[in-house]
C-alpha cells in the first residue's frame, strides 16, 4: 500500500472515484501479490489456489454503496469468499490513470506516441506544504514518520525535505513537560525548520505523523495550500507519432497492437495524422480537451453515440478499440513496476501479473455460407 501511494497516490484519483484497500487486513503479510484489471470468479479461484495474498485491481471491486452482503449472489460472495481467506484486495483505479507511468502512458507508448502529457493536468490545489519546527537531534525521526505517509515527493523522487537553521523561543506552563527548558521559563533554543511537500488528501494524516514522532508536547506545525500542480498527473494523454499515419492504417495498427477484436472510427479525422491523444477506458468527455489540444485523434475505450458527432463538430476523429483492451495493457508494467520498488527498497514480496482475463464483451462472428 505505502508502495503504491508513492506512485500513485490516492489523492489523484477523481473526486467520485474509490480507490484502497477495500478487503483485508491492513497489517497483513503480503508475501505474495497479483495484478489484474478486475476480479471475477475465475481470476479469484486460481488465486486462492496460487494462495495469493493481495489482489491489486484498476477497477473498484466496492463501488455503489452495499444494502446487502450475500453469499448468493456473485458480486458479494466474491467479497465474502477473499475476506473469509484472508486475502486483500486493493483497488487504483483513476489514480493509476493519472499517475507518471500508468495506464494512460503506458497506453501511449504502446501506440507508438512519444513527448506524451497529460491531456487534462491534475488540479492546482491538490499539493500542500507542511512545515514543522523540530529541535536537531529529531529531525530524522519526524521526517521517517512524514516519509512513510507519502510526504516528501517531487516528481519521481522520494524523501525530498528542505531544512533550515533558527531559534525558537517559548514559554512552558508551571505545570507542562517540556522537551527543552523548565516549566514557568521563557527559553531560546536552536531549532530546524523542516519543510516537504505533501498530497492535499494527507495533509490530515501528515499531522498525525508529526504529533506521534514529535518530542514537543506542542509541535509548531505550519500548512501551506499550493496551487502548483505536481508534474507528469493527469488524465489522458497527448503526443506525436514519429512520422505522420493515415487514419485508417493507424486504426488497423492500434487494434492489432491491443488485441482489439473490433475498431469504430467517428468524428472527422484527417488522412494524415500526426498527433494523437489516448484514454484508456470511457474516455469520450476528454473529446474537448482533446481538440484544444491540437489532437487530430482521440483513441479511446468506448464513447457515446453523440461524442462521433461531438467529434466530427469539433475536426478530429474518435477511435473507439474496446474498454477491456486500452487498460489491460497496464497488468504487466504493473507488476514490473512494483517488483523494481520493491527490490529497490528491500521488501520481498513477489508480485506477478494475472493475464488471465477476458474482455466481457466480444464481438459476433456471422456464420459462415
Amino acid at each position: 500500500m505505502r508502495v503504491m501511494e508513492q506512485w500513485a497516490p490516492a489523492w489523484s484519483a477523481e473526486s467520485w472515484d474509490k480507490v484502497g484497500l477495500q478487503v483485508g487486513d491492513p497489517a497483513a503479510p503480503a508475501p505474495k501479490a497479483w495484478t489484474a484489471l478486475e476480479l471475477d470468479d475465475k481470476l479469484l479461484a486460481e488465486a486462492l489456489e496460487a494462495k495469493v495474498a493481495m489482489l491489486l485491481v484498476h477497477h473498484p471491486v466496492l463501488f455503489q454503496p452495499l444494502e446487502q452482503l450475500r453469499v448468493d449472489r456473485p458480486e458479494t460472495a466474491r467479497l465474502i469468499k477473499a475476506a473469509c481467506s484472508s486475502m486483500a484486495i486493493f483497488a487504483a483505479h483513476t489514480n493509476l490513470d493519472s499517475a507518471p507511468g500508468g495506464v494512460n502512458d503506458v497506453l501511449g507508448e504502446r501506440l507508438g506516441l512519444t513527448e506524451l502529457v497529460p491531456l487534462a493536468p491534475a488540479q492546482d490545489d491538490s499539493t500542500a506544504k507542511l512545515v514543522v519546527f523540530t529541535p536537531p537531534e529529531a529531525m530524522d525521526e519526524v521526517s521517517q514518520a512524514l516519509f512513510a505517509v507519502g510526504a516528501g515527493r517531487l516528481g519521481d523522487y522520494r524523501e525530498c525535505s528542505y531544512a533550515g537553521v533558527g531559534v525558537g523561543s517559548f514559554l512552558a506552563p508551571i505545570n507542562g513537560a517540556p522537551y527543552l527548558g523548565r516549566p514557568g521559563q521563557r527559553e531560546m533554543v536552536e531549532e530546524l525548520r523542516l519543510e516537504m511537500l505533501v498530497p492535499r488528501g494527507r495533509v490530515a494524516q501528515a499531522l498525525e505523523a508529526v504529533r506521534e514522532a514529535h518530542p514537543y508536547e506542542e509541535p509548531a506545525v505550519d500548512v501551506y495550500y499550493l496551487r502548483q500542480p505536481p508534474k507528469g498527473f493527469g488524465m489522458g494523454r497527448v503526443g506525436r507519432l514519429d512520422a505522420p499515419e493515415q487514419a485508417g492504417s493507424l486504426a488497423r495498427r492500434a487494434a492489432a497492437q491491443l488485441g482489439a477484436g473490433w475498431a469504430h472510427m467517428g468524428g472527422r479525422p484527417p488522412q494524415s495524422i500526426e498527433r494523437v491523444a489516448v484514454v484508456g477506458g470511457s474516455g469520450g468527455d476528454l473529446l474537448p480537451q482533446a481538440a484544444a489540444a491540437g489532437a487530430q485523434l482521440l483513441i479511446t475505450g468506448e464513447a457515446r453515440h453523440h461524442t462521433a458527432q461531438q467529434a466530427a463538430d469539433l475536426g478530429l476523429g474518435i477511435l473507439c478499440l474496446g474498454h477491456y483492451q486500452t487498460e489491460a495493457v497496464i497488468v504487466k508494467p504493473w507488476a514490473h513496476r512494483l517488483s523494481r520498488e520493491f527490490a529497490d527498497q528491500g521488501l520481498n514480496s513477489i508480485i506477478e501479473p494475472y493475464t488471465g482475463g477476458v474482455d466481457p464483451w466480444q464481438p459476433v462472428v456471422p456464420e459462415e455460407e
